[in-house]
Parts: C-alpha cells; structure tokens; sequence
C-alpha cells in the first residue's frame, strides 16, 4: 500500500507543481499531502485516510477546489 501512495505522490507532485504556476494556491495541497505521507511512512496509518488532514482527506479537499475552479457541478 505504501509504495502505491508514494507513486501517486510522486505524480500528484508533478501535477501540482504545473497547476500551482496557475494559480498558487494549488501549491499548499502539494505541501499538505508531502505532511501527510510522511506521517504515513512515520507508521501512522490514520492519515491513509482517517484524519482530516490524512491523504485521502487532503486530496478529497484538493478535488472540490478543482470542481469549482472548472464550475463542474458535484
């Protein structure tokens, strides 16, 4: 499980990085998922996806925020 979210990390840093360029504001999920992998790699499997601030939760928030930025209703 580890290896299979630090290689959606690795892309979702290369995403983030081109869409923080856009719009800066896309930069804080890059930092907000890099705390929470490594709180993952630490040992603690709550933030997989159980806390707020778990990966699950940050890229949750992550998809909203690029919903509304397209004006794509839920």
């Amino acid at each position: 499980m580890l290896d299979g979210l630090v290689e959606v990390d690795g892309r979702a840093g290369v995403l983030l990085g081109e869409m923080s360029g856009v719009a800066g504001r896309f930069g804080r999920y890059r930092d907000r998922l890099g705390v929470a992998l490594g709180r993952v790699r630490a040992g603690d499997g709550a933030y997989v996806s159980e806390e707020l601030e778990s990966y699950h939760g940050v890229w949750f928030q992550l998809h909203e925020d690029l919903l509304v930025t397209l004006g794509i209703p839920r």
